[in-house]
């Protein structure tokens, strides 16, 4: 029922702002700007994946989220679509699933990952899902059904996103047939023609970042080989994208075109995909899969399955164990980010203050850029109460990402119980760039109210209430609605 009344919401909160249908089409013929706009995209794509994260359905780990970008990044720059900006995101579902929403926004679930036996593979899928977006499949749906209203199609996508990580997704998708009358067939009328571009589309982002195009086919192959086993909703990738012999056929005719690229797995796709699987298990049951798998040499890859052990051993808090096959992953491993930001995590469970900043600073020193290794310093700062260390890092932190919430729930935690007027202020940017004013709108009263002499923060409170006040108005309309 939560998930219904935010879907209303949402819905009835995208369609409050007027859509940009526009009469005049575009000299190509091209019919989707004509029924959404890029902005209108954009818009949908944002307040779904603001449902998906109200629901807890993504997965919020700066290692995770941060590969899939790097990845992704370097196929949206092969598709170059201008006024787009391409996020990819990881769904905390174990089912085989991924999924393009309008405005650039791209959802892998965790099975999915897992399910891949190589990072070619993985580009595949998030090649077909980029072409997804890039040849603005459900614009162009649009415009070809006239007789689906933007309400019905926007409610079709909003329930696409959040029945994401369940399964078949009839849930969330039947909800909104029922109460709005949709009929998915005739929606679904395109898939196949859409499918097969995107296939086409997508193996030109893949041939241009690096990637062997065959693997695109070889995965969807053996998921369709392996689905035939078992009728499991785990294999919901392939009732969202029908797969026939016919176009498995045309894919790999397909690629013949294309040279052959050997290309090794990179060491952030195995530690990965080995901190995700951890995520679908037990503690218990993870350190017997790497154990096992460990003893009979069943792995891609040796250094990343001591690598899940750890991760394994660490959540049963033995970190003896965890440092131990840490120590064991380094020795089969490159130097990598996500090893020494395993370390830090292993000290923090200790509680064990300088070992864990030492860990991060030591990363930071080999890969400044790291991203999360700087939240884990930071973390480390704000775990071991050093408040002076923390407020140096999240304002160097905050001069090069004004609009990131994660980082201003960090400084909230700095300010709480202390200065009630930048605690409030912190969790009120966080909110805000959230998209969810009416709690950014009542932190910000808060914060108004609150004793303090910052003249400069004061300003942009102000300045804040003013703006977030007609659109946390229109979102408690739209909860009403």
């Amino acid at each position: 029922m939560m998930k219904r009344s935010l879907l209303c919401a949402l819905l009835a909160s995208t369609l409050a702002q007027p859509l940009s249908v526009r009469a005049d089409l575009p000299d190509l013929g091209e019919v989707s700007d004509a029924s959404l706009s890029l902005s209108d995209e954009a818009r949908i794509g944002r307040n779904a994946l603001r449902a998906m994260r109200e629901g807890g359905d993504v997965l919020d780990d700066a290692e995770v989220n941060a590969y899939l970008n790097d990845i992704g990044g370097r196929l949206a720059a092969a598709a170059a679509v201008p006024g787009v900006h391409f996020t990819y995101f990881c769904v905390a579902d174990p089912g085989i699933n991924a999924f393009a929403m309008p405005g650039g926004y791209v959802g892998v679930n965790i099975g999915l990952l897992l399910a891949t036996q190589s990072e070619g593979e993985l580009a595949g899928v998030l090649g077909h899902e980029t072409a997804h977006v890039a040849q603005r499949h459900i614009a162009r749906m649009q415009a070809a059904n006239s007789a689906t209203s933007p309400l019905l199609l926007l409610g079709t996508i909003v329930a696409a996103a959040l029945a994401a990580k369940a399964g078949s997704g009839e849930g969330a998708m039947g909800a909104v047939s029922a109460g709005m009358g949709l009929s998915i067939s005739r929606q679904l009328a395109f898939s196949r023609d859409f499918e097969r571009e995107a296939d086409r589309v997508g193996m030109q982002y893949m041939a241009a970042a690096g990637f062997d195009v065959r693997n695109m086919a070889a995965f969807f192959q053996r998921l369709d080989q392996a689905s035939r086993y078992s009728d499991n909703a785990a294999y919901a990738f392939l009732r969202t994208h029908p797969v026939t012999v016919e176009r498995i056929s045309e894919a790999e005719n397909r690629a013949l075109s294309y040279p052959v690229k050997m290309r090794a797995d990179s060491i952030d796709y195995l530690l990965v995909r080995e901190k995700l699987r951890v995520l679908t298990m037990t503690p218990e049951e993870a350190a017997a899969y790497y154990n096992s798998t460990l003893a009979r040499g069943l792995y891609l890859n040796e250094g990343a399955s001591w690598y899940g052990l750890a991760r394994a051993r660490l959540l049963q808090h033995d970190r003896a164990a965890a440092a131990e096959a840490l120590a064991k992953a380094r020795a089969k491993l490159p130097d990598h980010p996500m090893l020494y930001g395993l370390e830090a995590e292993i000290a923090r469970d200790g509680r064990d203050w300088a070992a864990a900043s030492k860990a991060a600073n030591a990363g930071l020193a080999v890969f400044p850029r790291s991203e999360s290794l700087q939240l884990a310093r930071l973390d480390v700062a704000l775990d071991s109460n050093d408040g002076k260390t923390a407020q140096t890092l999240l304002r160097q932190m905050l001069d090069g990402k004004r609009d990131d919430p994660a980082l201003y729930r960090r400084q909230a935690k700095l300010y709480a119980d202390q200065d009630p007027l930048r605690y409030h202020a912190a969790l009120g940017n966080a909110f805000y760039y959230e998209q969810r004013y009416g709690a950014a709108q009542e932190q910000f009263q808060l914060a108004s109210k609150a004793k303090g002499d910052d003249f400069y923060l004061r300003s942009m409170v102000e300045a804040r209430l003013r703006e977030v006040a007609p659109l946390a108005k229109d979102e408690r309309k739209a909860e009403r609605n």
